[in-house]
């Protein structure tokens, strides 16, 4: 029986955010294990960190039995990181219903979950999504905390993604912050196999979406809060080189086929 809420948190140098998201995810075990009967398991793929990361994960592996740690042994980047996570979610965990990948620096809350189980109707028979997207441009949703830079990357992305490759019902195109069926994830990677993700930097959950979208998911979205004044340390998004790989990225994937 499917039965587990995989949780996968690509993590590169966050040592001071790690411990303090695996805590808050462990809060929400008790809620989706009564509410929807899922069993929480929380997966880090630590991406080369040259800080304290591993060593605090190893130290949480021990503490917790649902707690698992996957090493790159150096950074590959954040889409090889996802790629590896919804790999290990395909292929190593058959007990696995649904996977959330989110940032691990503590700007996305885990709370959101509730709402995001509730969207893609976890507790019916039939679902109502294969991927619910936790959006900044829902009515309701806000973004604390982020440089006018990046707030003007982020608005720029989603112009340019929504005029080039549109997809029914989705606003917030880059988020890292989403829900997924497994079977939505066997059914793009059975497509496109190992290029289901081929970006290394952060336009690759654009691409993963699109992707999705070619093989026929359905989306949802919900509002959250992004509270980037939480986050301690810097952030790794080159913001001019990201605008730029966002354009091409749109035109190469309008050229893909839908089906």
């Amino acid at each position: 029986m499917k039965n587990e809420l995989l949780i996968l948190l690509p993590a590169y140098n966050e040592d001071q955010n790690v411990e303090q998201m695996i805590d808050a995810w462990k809060e929400q075990e008790g809620m989706v294990k009564e509410r929807y009967g899922l069993v929480l398991q929380i997966v880090v793929i630590n991406d080369g960190s040259k800080d304290q990361t591993e060593s605090i994960c190893n130290r949480l592996s021990d503490k917790y039995d649902n707690f698992t740690l996957i090493n790159h042994p150096k950074n590959k980047g954040l889409g090889q990181a996802i790629k590896t996570a919804l790999l290990y979610a395909i292929k190593d965990r058959p007990n696995c219903r649904f996977a959330c990948i989110m940032d691990c620096d503590n700007t996305q809350d885990p709370k959101y979950i509730k709402d995001m189980l509730k969207k893609i109707g976890a507790a019916s028979s039939s679902l109502k999504a294969d991927v619910v997207i936790a959006s900044r441009y829902q009515k309701g949703a806000k973004v604390q905390g982020l440089s006018k830079i990046r707030l003007l990357t982020s608005e720029g992305a989603k112009y340019i993604y929504s005029a080039i490759i549109p997809v029914k019902k989705v606003r917030d195109y880059t988020c890292g912050y989403r829900l997924y069926t497994i079977d939505i994830l066997r059914r793009v990677y059975k497509r496109f196999g190992q290029a289901f993700i081929e970006e290394t930097g952060f336009t690759c959950m654009a691409e993963l979406l699109y992707k999705l979208y070619l093989v026929g998911a359905r989306f949802e979205e919900i509002p959250f809060v992004l509270r980037y004044d939480f986050k301690q340390g810097q952030s790794k998004m080159k913001v001019l080189k990201t605008a730029g790989n966002s354009i091409k990225l749109a035109f190469r994937l309008r050229r893909l086929k839908k089906g």
